[in-house]
């Protein structure tokens, strides 16, 4: 997808409208791409929040609350990075708990 970006241009839209769920793998891949699109200078929009993975962002922020309007909070320096790190624990946990269930 960022290989077709030209030099005029100045925003990526990311639209979640089809996105009814979301995990912490989803989230890092977000994040991911949310870095690498300002690395290029381009400024990230992203649209159509559905609930639950609107509510899984507000968990892994720690934002209490259901509905927590987690938009006002995108401005804050070093949300991202506090996103990105609750979520990879929340992967390592989920992994962890994997390996421990199938006994490996």
């Amino acid at each position: 997808m960022l290989d077709d970006v030209t030099a005029g241009e100045r925003d990526l839209m990311v639209d979640l409208h089809g996105a009814m769920s979301m995990d912490a793998d989803g989230l890092l891949h977000l994040l991911a791409l949310h870095r690498r699109v300002e690395s290029l200078g381009l400024r990230v929009l992203v649209v159509g929040w559905q609930p639950q993975p609107h509510q899984l962002m507000a968990d892994v922020a720690g934002i209490r609350g259901r509905g927590s309007a987690t938009g006002e909070r995108y401005a804050l320096t070093g949300f991202r990075r506090l996103l990105e790190e609750r979520a990879q624990c929340a992967r390592d946990l989920s992994d962890f708990g994997a390996r421990w269930l199938s006994g490996v």
